[in-house]
């Protein structure tokens, strides 16, 4: 991996990052500084939803592809590749991938079927099942997902 060459762009967008994660906190100071309700509403609208955005955007302008690549790389590399997963492991996350948006289909089309105390649990507990599926199936399962998207895939 080659050096990352850090200039001007690099540390002005490293600032604006960083800033980007900061700001919304100072945004909830706001409604504590005894201004009027309509102005510390829509401060801290801008300080949370507004100005956050714009400043990622200048990070990626500045920092641009190189650092975006180096920091990926850095983070995400691997020593080893990903082991295969088991026949059983494959099929069982296969079913849960399959079967989790059930209760979401369910709630959708016939809610009466659910019980009306524990609906908001059952469809939090598909939408974890979803996510869980993905780590259970594995590395393989996801360039499979990810080459379905591709318009040229191998």
């Amino acid at each position: 991996m080659k050096p990352l060459k850090k200039d001007w762009k690099y540390y002005l967008g490293m600032t604006f990052l960083i800033l980007s994660f900061l700001i919304p906190a100072i945004g909830f100071i706001f409604p504590f500084l005894g201004l009027p309700t309509a102005l510390a509403a829509a401060l801290l609208g801008v300080f949370t939803v507004g100005i956050p955005e714009v400043m990622i955007l200048l990070a990626v302008l500045l920092l641009g592809k190189e650092t975006f690549n180096y920091y990926k790389n850095k983070i995400f590399k691997r020593k080893y590749p990903p082991k295969p997963v088991s026949k059983f492991r494959y099929y069982f996350g296969l079913v849960i991938f399959l079967a989790s948006p059930i209760p979401l289909y369910m709630n959708g089309y016939s809610p009466d079927l659910l019980p009306e105390g524990g609906r908001h649990y059952i469809l939090i507990a598909g939408d974890l099942a979803f996510v869980l599926s993905f780590f259970i199936l594995g590395g393989g399962f996801w360039e499979k997902i990810k080459a379905l998207f591709r318009w040229e895939s191998r």
